[in-house]
C-alpha cells in the first residue's frame, strides 16, 4: 500500500515538475506573440499532468511464454532480506509526507483567515460586492462556491467614475474565467507537492499570468481607456498578507510590467484562433505523454489472488513443459515451433468461475492464421486439455494445463528463472548412456545474479556436477520480494538429464530442468 502510494507521489511529481519546465520555457515567448491568455492557458499542463499519470496505464501486451528447455519454479528454502532494515522506508517517506502536505493545508487555510480578519467588517454595497472597513491589498475576488467581490472602504473617494467600472469589470472577469477555482488548485498543488520548490514558483508566477490575462481580456472589452485602466492600476493598495484562494494585490505584483503590458495592440482573430489551437495541442501532448510514459499495467484488477498454471505443450510429438504465474484476466501466450517450421500460438485468458473452478477461454493459430476460440470450464488442481488439428490435418497443438490459485501477487515464493538454457549433456555421460539428476542450492542476490551455487545431491554423483554449476552460474534470476524491496534468497533447482531425450542438431542431447523438491 504505501509502496504503490509513494510510487504514485513520485510518479505525479517527475510528471509535474516536467510540465512546469515546459510551462516555464514557453510562457514568456507565447505571452509575448500570442497574448497573455495563451500563456495562462498553458498552466492547465501541470494539474493535467498530474492526472494523466493516475489513469491506469495502457494494458500490458500479451505475456508470451516461449518453450524452450526451461527452468520452472524453484522452491524456497530460506529467504533472507538484505535490506530488511529498508522496508519500512516507504511508510515512513509516506507518512513525512502526509504530515508536510497537513501542514501546508494549515498554513494556507491560516493565511486565508489572516487576510479576511485584516480588511475589517463587511458590509454588502451591492449583490456580490462588499465593502470591507480596510483598505490593504484591495480590490480582490475571493470565494470559489459563493465568489464575491471585495471592495476597499474608500473605493468611491480613490477612484473616478471610469475608473470603478474598470476596477469591477477586471474583478467580474476573474470571477467569470474561473480564476478563483483556479487558485483553488494552485494551493492543493501547493499543498500536495510541497516538497518541489519549483510548485512554490509555478503558483506564484501561475498568479501573475492570470492578472496579465485578465488584463487583456478588459482591454479587449475597452480598448479606448486603457489610460484610465493604467492609472487606476496605481491606485490599488498593495497587501503584505497572501489571500491563496482568492484574486488581489500583494507586494509581489509586477505592477510595471502590467502596466507596459496595456500598450500591446489587440490580436487579430487569425491569431486568437492559432493561439488557441496550439494551447490545445501542448495541452494534449502533456497529458498524453504523461499517460504514455507509464510501464504497461499487468491487470490486476480487483482480485488479491493468482493463479499459477503449469502447462506441457506438445506439437507433432515434440513436448515442452513451462510454468507462470499471473493474475486473472491477463493474457497469456504459448508459443512453439515445430523443427518442420509450424509455428503455433495459443492467447489464454483464465478467469474466475464458480467456487474452485475457473474458465479458460483462447486463440489458437498456426502460421499466423486462426485455427480455433477454445473455451472450457475446469477444476482448480486438476488436468485440463486442449488440442486442436488444422483443417488439413497437417498438425497437431495439445496444450495441458493444471491450473492453481494463490494468494497475494504473482511474485514468487522465493525467486523464478524463467527461459534459462540447460546445461550442456556431458560428453562422457553421453559416451556410457548415462542419465542422472542434480540438484543445486542456489544464493540469489539482489540483482537476480547467483551469488553462491552448491550441489546439494547427485546422482550418479560428480557425474553432471560441474555441468550443472557452470550453468547455472550464468542465470539471471527474479530476486525474491519482501514489501516491495528486492531481497536475497537461497532457491533449490533440480535438473534432470536424460540420455533419451529429444536431439538437439541431431546429435547433442538435451538436459532438462524438472519440477523443483520442496
Amino acid at each position: 500500500m504505501a509502496n504503490d502510494a509513494m510510487m504514485a507521489l513520485l510518479e505525479a511529481t517527475i510528471a509535474s515538475t516536467l510540465a512546469i519546465l515546459l510551462v516555464l520555457a514557453l510562457r514568456v515567448p507565447l505571452r509575448r506573440h500570442l497574448g497573455a491568455a495563451t500563456a495562462h492557458a498553458l498552466w492547465i499542463c501541470v494539474p493535467l499532468a498530474c492526472v494523466a499519470v493516475l489513469v491506469p496505464a495502457r494494458h500490458a501486451e500479451t505475456q508470451w511464454v516461449l518453450p524452450q528447455v526451461v527452468v520452472l519454479q524453484p522452491a524456497s528454502v530460506a529467504a533472507v532480506e538484505a535490506n530488511a532494515s529498508w522496508s519500512a522506508l516507504p511508510a515512513l517517506l509516506l507518512a513525512l509526507w502526509g504530515v508536510g502536505a497537513l501542514l501546508m493545508v494549515a498554513r494556507l487555510i491560516a493565511q486565508q483567515r489572516r487576510f479576511i480578519r485584516a480588511v475589517g467588517p463587511m458590509t454588502e454595497a451591492a449583490p456580490g460586492v462588499l465593502r470591507a472597513s480596510e483598505s490593504a491589498g484591495l480590490p480582490a475576488a475571493y470565494g470559489v462556491l459563493r465568489p464575491k467581490i471585495l471592495l476597499p472602504a474608500d473605493f468611491d473617494n480613490r477612484y473616478t467614475d471610469a475608473e470603478r467600472a474598470l476596477v469591477l469589470c477586471h474583478e467580474r472577469l476573474h470571477i467569470r474565467r474561473g480564476d478563483l477555482f483556479g487558485n483553488l488548485l494552485a494551493a492543493l498543488l501547493r499543498s500536495l507537492f510541497w516538497f518541489n520548490p519549483l510548485m512554490h514558483l509555478a503558483s506564484r508566477l501561475h498568479r501573475l499570468d492570470q492578472e496579465f490575462a485578465c488584463d487583456a481580456a478588459v482591454v479587449a472589452r475597452h480598448p479606448g481607456e486603457r489610460r484610465t485602466y493604467g492609472e487606476a492600476m496605481l491606485k490599488a493598495h498593495l497587501a503584505g498578507i497572501p489571500l491563496p484562494v482568492g484574486c488581489h494585490w500583494t507586494h509581489h505584483h509586477p505592477l510595471k510590467e502590467r502596466i507596459a503590458m496595456l500598450k500591446h495592440p489587440l490580436r487579430s482573430r487569425a491569431r486568437r484562433f492559432a493561439a488557441a489551437t496550439l494551447v490545445m495541442l501542448l495541452v494534449a501532448g502533456t497529458g498524453i505523454a504523461a499517460w504514455a510514459a507509464q510501464p504497461a499495467a499487468q491487470a490486476q484488477g480487483a482480485h488479491d489472488f493468482h493463479y499459477r498454471i503449469g502447462a506441457t505443450l506438445e506439437v507433432d510429438g515434440e513436448r515442452q513443459d513451462v510454468v507462470l504465474r499471473d493474475w486473472p484476466g491477463r493474457k497469456v501466450g504459448f508459443a512453439s515451433t515445430t523443427k518442420a517450421g509450424r509455428a503455433w500460438r495459443i492467447e489464454l485468458v483464465v478467469d474466475p468461475a464458480a467456487e474452485g473452478q475457473v474458465r479458460l477461454a483462447g486463440d489458437i493459430s498456426v502460421d499466423g492464421k486462426p485455427v480455433s476460440k477454445p473455451v472450457l470450464m475446469g477444476l482448480l488442481g486438476k488436468a485440463m486439455r486442449i488440442e486442436v488439428t488444422p483443417p488439413d490435418g497437417s498438425s497437431t497443438f495439445a496444450l495441458s494445463m493444471i491450473v492453481s490459485r494463490h494468494d497475494g501477487a504473482p511474485g514468487p515464493d522465493a525467486a523464478s528463472v524463467p527461459k534459462q538454457p540447460a546445461p550442456a549433456y556431458p560428453e562422457d555421460a553421453k559416451a556410457r548412456g548415462q542419465s542422472g539428476l542434480v540438484v543445486l542450492k542456489l544464493r540469489v542476490g539482489p540483482d537476480g545474479r547467483v551469488r553462491e551455487a552448491v550441489v546439494e545431491s547427485s546422482e550418479p554423483a560428480g557425474l553432471f556436477d560441474e555441468a550443472s554449476l557452470a550453468a547455472a552460474r550464468e542465470w539471471t534470476f527474479e530476486p525474491p520480494t519482501e514489501n516491495g524491496m528486492r531481497g536475497e534468497g537461497w532457491v533449490r533447482v533440480p535438473i534432470r538429464y536424460d540420455i533419451d531425450g529429444s536431439a538437439e542438431d541431431g546429435a547433442e542431447k538435451a538436459a532438462a530442468v524438472d519440477q523443483p523438491a520442496a
